[in-house]
């Protein structure tokens, strides 16, 4: 072997190790529900960890026990795709949820005058990511809670990098198909977060709006409005990339975005229906368009599991059965008849119940997959 392809070789192999390593990594999500162990009607809230220490909570809610709740720890963003309650969080957790008997009855709420996020992020100083005006309109319920400004968080760089942690909570408005980028001092990398297209209403609770507005609005069966909900697609230093549809309805832009253009390999998908997507609606967006490795439900509207077990007749059992049965069949395209669907790994977000998952969406750790 000449010396050219001797160098060739070493540096292919140094490639492949560093690929190696970075996959083996992990990134950490943790349902953060009403019941611990369980997968209740309410829950939306997840908290990610990055290899590199970044930690993002994706859709408080009303399951978190304002910026006191123990099972947080640092918090460095705040992820939220619309303005409605269950997600702004006009309430939030009294109850202890390690203890009752299984199942999800029991739980306890309060409301949450500014309401759950704003004590979030007044508490954590993090940084609110959302629709330009929905920030906007977050940041002043912080303020509220701190009686002080609120102000945007400085950016550095192509890649709208933000470094944490900071002293003071700042509001970060992300428009469709833009992005910002969260890194800690520390650390070399970063993770991306961007935003994505969500049809869906993206109005505020009438209990979160002052007078004269609350007034005027209610007084006319209307609700305010502050921009275009969203999704985030978030890119993390392992590799993993993972789709947070938030309430989105059925859209061809999950196949030429999600997968097309970000390439998702875990997609977490809101399937109550009504509301959002169901679960038939959902299990075709996850083979068909979307196409991850993995998936988790979310925004199921019901009591899913019982001792943590998924429950058979709800909504999560079905979106479960359908994918399984999917995922076993050709592509419907006349043109692709004999390619298969790729088999797709479900993961209940047991409330928690901490899922490690490497770079390419397998999970390594807490795996109560099927």
């Amino acid at each position: 072997m000449n010396r050219r392809a001797m160098v060739t070789t070493f540096v292919m192999l140094i490639m492949i190790a560093a690929g190696t390593t970075l996959h083996a990594q992990t990134v950490k999500v943790t349902p953060l529900g009403s019941r611990t162990g369980e997968f209740c009607s309410g829950d939306r809230a997840l908290l990610f960890e990055d290899p590199t220490g970044v930690r993002l909570l994706y859709d408080p809610g009303n399951t978190v026990a304002g910026g006191t709740d123990p099972r947080l720890g640092d918090v460095h963003g705040v992820l939220l795709s619309h303005a409605h309650g269950d997600h702004f969080g006009t309430a939030k957790l009294s109850s202890d949820p390690a203890t009752g008997a299984p199942g999800c009855a029991g739980s306890t709420t309060t409301a949450a005058a500014n309401s759950n996020l704003a004590e979030i992020a007044a508490a954590k100083n993090s940084a609110i990511l959302a629709g330009g005006n929905l920030a906007g309109f977050a940041g002043t319920k912080v303020a509220a809670v701190l009686q002080a400004n609120v102000g945007g968080c400085p950016t550095t760089g192509v890649t709208n990098e933000m470094t944490f942690p900071r002293t003071s909570p700042c509001t970060a408005g992300v428009g469709i198909g833009a992005k910002r980028t969260l890194r800690l001092a520390s650390a070399t990398r970063g993770v991306q977060v961007a935003a994505v297209p969500a049809d869906h209403p993206n109005d505020p609770p009438a209990s979160l709006l002052s007078d004269p507005e609350r007034t005027n609005l209610t007084s006319n069966s209307i609700n305010a409005y502050v921009g275009l909900a969203t999704g985030f697609v978030v890119t993390f230093s392992n590799g993993l990339k993972v789709y947070l549809s938030g309430d989105s309805g059925l859209s061809s832009e999950m196949s030429s975005l999600i997968r097309g253009f970000y390439g998702v390999n875990l997609a977490v998908l809101n399937v109550g229906d009504v509301f959002t997507i169901g679960p038939e609606e959902g299990a075709f967006a996850v083979t068909d368009l979307i196409r991850p490795n993995a998936v988790m439900p979310s925004h199921v509207n019901e009591t899913a599991t019982i001792g943590g077990v998924v429950q058979p007749g709800t909504k999560t059992a079905r979106f479960i059965e359908m994918i399984t049965a999917r995922g076993s069949q050709p592509f419907d395209d006349a043109r692709s008849l004999f390619t298969p669907r790729r088999k797709v790994s479900v993961f209940v977000p047991l409330s928690g119940v901490t899922i490690e998952f490497d770079g390419d969406a397998r999970c390594v750790s807490g795996c109560q997959g099927q």
